[in-house]
């Protein structure tokens, strides 16, 4: 695959990254984590999004590719209470440990990216908790520092003029932050990841998920519903997982999308999905066109 800049960080990142949400959450066996992770560096991807609070993904990942740790732009979020004994959520403490435990467990000297994962406005004017950021990144935790998050929360990150890192969620469904947050974070030059690229898979059918995930993507079913349209209502003959993950990761100034999942031959699917480069400027406005239809401005950017 291609390598865009990460923003001003100096890293080279793939426009497909991997998201290790499922393999933290789900019970997905070391051994398959080894084949998969290992098979997406070998088929060129070399980004590896995870965080603190993803179940066991950080354990996961550092056994499976922590020998291979040149080869990969490592991302990891902190801020959550995850352990029985760590201190509050978004306070300077839990930043610190869940720097240093996230080492350990990725099996690694330092992190590439670390982000503030989707705290409030309230938590972002607490200067304690990203001084403590900084300082890791002082001290050589981390090489580069950013925040995760959506709507007023985002806007007020960018505001603040620290970060160099942006994540927030992009895709056919969830589509506001083209217009807010990613062209002011484009212009100053942030590194971007996207959640959600292709918001959860919301047009399959969600029976047999399990109640828990339904409720997660539902927002995006009950908005798949209302723009009622097709790939091919646009003139575009490829799949809905063709379709949302070009719209996604080349939208201008995202640096790159990670993609779940627990099918390396899946994965290999979208990889090829992207090496197809951007969808057609017709297809894109009329997609831009049916969202601007159908949002009141209630539409807000899923977290």
């Amino acid at each position: 695959m291609e390598k865009r800049e990460l923003g001003k960080t100096g890293l080279q990142v793939t426009p497909l990254g991997f998201g290790t949400a499922q393999i933290g959450f789900l019970d997905v066996p070391q051994p398959d984590c080894d084949r998969l992770l290992n098979g997406l560096l070998d088929a060129g991807m070399n980004v590896v999004d995870t965080a603190a609070c993803y179940g066991g993904a950080e354990e996961k990942i550092g056994k499976a590719i922590s020998h291979r740790r040149e080869e990969y732009v490592l991302v990891s979020k902190c801020g959550h209470h995850v352990d029985e004994d760590d201190p509050p959520d978004w306070s300077p403490d839990i930043v610190r440990k869940s720097a240093e435990r996230s080492l350990k467990r990725l099996k690694t000297d330092f992190v590439d990216v670390m982000l503030i994962h989707s705290c409030g406005v309230e938590d972002l004017k607490n200067d304690a908790l990203v001084r403590e950021l900084v300082r890791c990144k002082e001290g050589g935790l981390v090489r580069s520092v950013g925040y995760s998050g959506d709507n007023e929360s985002a806007q007020f990150a960018l505001e603040m003029g620290v970060f160099e890192c942006f994540e927030t969620s992009l895709s056919v469904f969830d589509q506001q932050v083209l217009d807010t947050t990613l062209p002011k974070a484009a212009a100053e030059g942030l590194g971007v990841f996207l959640k959600r690229p292709i918001a959860n898979g919301c047009w399959r059918n969600m029976e047999g998920y399990g109640g828990g995930y339904e409720n997660y993507v539902r927002p995006y079913v009950e908005r798949f519903k209302a723009m009622n349209f097709t790939p091919q209502s646009i003139g575009f003959e490829g799949s809905w997982t063709d379709l949302a993950l070009r719209f996604s990761a080349f939208q201008p100034g995202v640096s790159t999308a990670p993609i779940g999942g627990k099918n390396l031959e899946h994965l290999y699917e979208d990889i090829e999905i992207v090496r197809k480069g951007p969808l057609p400027d017709e297809v894109v406005k009329a997609i831009r066109g049916i969202w601007r239809q159908h949002d009141d401005g209630s539409w807000k950017g899923q977290t």
